[in-house]
Formats: structure tokens, C-alpha cells, sequence
């Protein structure tokens, strides 16, 4: 009797857990997750695609060994489980989402050469901002100010439609910081970026 309700206890000690980190899971905003979707939409902003993405993660989880794969593989049926009841996606489509994301890459095109001559730079808050007027043609400015503009306008819009569909509006800080923090990692060598009020150079 004493040996039966060991393992009852056992078991529902484990199932407090996971119930925890499920319950966890739903209040806590979801950052790898985000930062995932956020790579793959910076991606498709600048007209990029990930190569090799696929043969990668099998390398990878060849080097991985038996039993972390199995730990993993458990842990992650539960948190896809817990996003999946919570609908969380960062990925999941809106007529409005798929239209900024197009004028997005559409005005970055336009916008890439000033990313390039350092007219322009990243800012920490997921936004850009005109850093040197004087590497903008004269001719150029005022089209460069209202390309920004624009381009910050739907930013704006896009973290606050991507934290609506998913359900949580209080999202949109956190998904702006995530997209601020992407962007930078995957800034191109000679942008720039501002961080802590200070212009820096990749």
C-alpha cells in the first residue's frame, strides 16, 4: 500500500509539473517563438530565403544524443500542445498582415541603398531612422523622409496585427522588442544601428 501511493504521488507530481510549465507556457510570451517568426519575416521583407535551412537541422540532431533528442521531443509535445490550445502563432495569416508584409519588401527595395551608404539605420525600439541626411542626395530627401515614414507606419501596424490575431494585444511591445533585437543580429555588415541612444556599425 505504502509502495502504491509512492508511485501515485510520483505521477502526480509529474503531472503538477507539466500542467506548471503548460500554464507557464500560456501567460509568458512565447520568445523563441516569436523570434523564429520574426527571422522568417525579416527574411521576407528583404527578399531573402533561408538556404540549407533543412539539411542543418539534420546535421544537427545527428549530433544530438539519444536520450536529449527523447527529452526534447517530450518537452516540445507539450508546448506545442499548450500554443496549439492557446493559438499562438506568430505566422498566422491576415489579409492585413500579408499586405503590410508586401509593402514592407516593397519599399525596402527602395530603401536598401540608404541601409547600405549608412543614410539610414536600425533602431532598438524595431523601427529605422534617418542617421545622415548628408549621404542622401538633395533630390533624394524628401522621397527617403516619406519611405521612412511609411515604412515605420506599417511596422507599427504589423506588431500590433501580429499580437492581435494571436489573441493577445498586450503582445505588441514584446513582439516590437523581438523584431528590434533580429533585425540587428541580422544586419549586414556596414549598417547601422542604434543601441542605448548610440550609432553603431556592424
Amino acid at each position: 500500500m505504502n509502495r502504491m501511493n509512492k508511485l501515485t504521488l510520483s505521477v502526480a507530481g509529474v503531472l503538477v509539473v507539466l500542467v506548471a510549465a503548460c500554464v507557464t507556457i500560456n501567460v509568458y510570451f512565447p520568445e523563441a517563438a516569436a523570434e523564429q517568426a520574426a527571422d522568417r519575416i525579416i527574411d521576407k521583407v528583404r527578399g531573402e530565403t533561408p538556404e540549407g535551412g533543412a539539411s542543418l537541422q539534420r546535421e544537427n540532431a545527428d549530433e544530438v544524443p539519444v536520450m536529449l533528442a527523447l527529452a526534447q521531443g517530450y518537452v516540445g509535445f507539450f508546448i506545442a500542445d499548450a500554443n496549439a490550445q492557446s493559438g499562438v502563432d506568430f505566422d498566422k495569416p491576415s489579409a492585413e498582415k500579408q499586405a503590410l508584409e508586401a509593402a514592407l519588401a516593397q519599399r525596402f527595395s527602395a530603401l536598401r541603398p540608404y541601409y547600405d551608404s549608412g543614410a539610414i539605420g536600425l533602431t532598438d525600439d524595431g523601427l529605422i531612422e534617418i542617421r545622415d541626411r548628408g549621404l542622401v542626395p538633395l533630390k533624394d530627401r524628401n522621397t527617403v523622409v516619406q519611405l521612412v515614414a511609411a515604412q515605420n507606419n506599417d511596422w507599427n501596424a504589423l506588431y500590433a496585427e501580429i499580437a492581435r490575431v494571436n489573441g493577445h494585444p498586450e503582445w505588441q511591445d514584446e513582439i516590437r522588442r523581438t523584431f528590434a533585437k533580429r533585425w540587428i543580429a541580422k544586419a549586414e555588415k556596414g549598417w547601422y544601428y542604434r543601441e542605448g541612444g548610440t550609432w553603431k556599425q556592424r
